[in-house]
């Protein structure tokens, strides 16, 4: 009798053997899951309409099967979605004030303050000022422009905001930029095309027209680089608040 192909064991070399035997460590899940997505990405079989994606739920079963605590992921989702305000600066090209806010449940016990201190000390690398301002801490330095941290606990519920104001710094290196760099950028271009006296005005005018634009190119990423500083706070203040804080009895 012909041997039915179907009933055939899988290979100890194919996917099926080296699945039952093979544990994967830490570095292959991540090039496997990183792999996948981009052969997901690439496949013409795969529809990009949108409507796909995970929930939450999806997200804190992989975090299981891929060892990561599930609260990890809702304090990862809860920054996706905090809300951040910008003041944007028309004439700076970017912004000039952010506030971040974020929130972990449970509270922190009052020795563990000093952990956040430390955390925001070491990621601003500055030693900044502490108060309390009615049951609220106050961590803030003046950094060419104020920078305050506040940290509140009730109702079972820690509060992290995070405010940041630099117009003052923008205005320092729009002060600078512009009428010096009008005035020397003038003075060489007349120089090299040998004009003098009221010619050398325009010059100066056109030269400070272009440091404006280059002031604003140089706001622009000196503005992005804050922020990602400022959230790059806030979620490290939100990892240790997490690990800090205790649930209220009965939670």
């Amino acid at each position: 009798m012909s041997e039915d192909p179907s009933e055939k064991s899988p290979e100890p070399g194919g996917v099926e053997g080296r699945g039952l035997a093979r544990r994967f460590g830490d570095d292959d899940i991540q090039r496997i899951l990183q792999t996948a997505a981009e052969l997901q990405e690439r496949s013409s079989l795969v529809p990009h309409d949108g409507g796909g994606g995970l929930t939450l739920d999806d997200l804190r079963q992989v975090a299981r099967e891929v060892g990561i605590d599930p609260r990890f992921v809702d304090l990862a989702a809860s920054h996706v979605d905090a809300p951040i305000e910008r003041k944007e600066s028309v004439a700076a090209g970017g912004p000039t004030r952010w506030h971040f806010r974020t929130s972990v449940p449970g509270v922190i016990p009052e020795g563990d303050l000093d952990r956040i201190l430390q955390a925001i000390r070491s990621t601003l690398q500055q030693k900044g000022e502490v108060a309390e301002v009615w049951g609220r801490v106050e961590w803030s330095h003046d950094e060419v422009g104020p920078t305050i941290v506040g940290i509140s606990s009730r109702d079972g519920t820690t509060e992290i905001d995070v405010s940041s104001v630099k117009s003052q710094e923008a205005g320092l290196i729009f002060g600078l930029m512009v009428p010096f760099g009008g005035i020397f950028g003038g003075a060489a271009l007349s120089g090299i095309l040998g004009v003098s006296g009221a010619s050398v005005l325009p010059l100066i005018l056109g030269m400070s027209g272009v440091s404006y634009v280059a002031a604003r190119f140089g706001w622009k990423a000196r503005s992005a680089w804050w922020e990602r500083r400022l959230r790059r706070l806030v979620e490290r203040l939100a990892a240790v608040a997490q690990e800090s804080a205790r649930l209220p009895a009965g939670e």
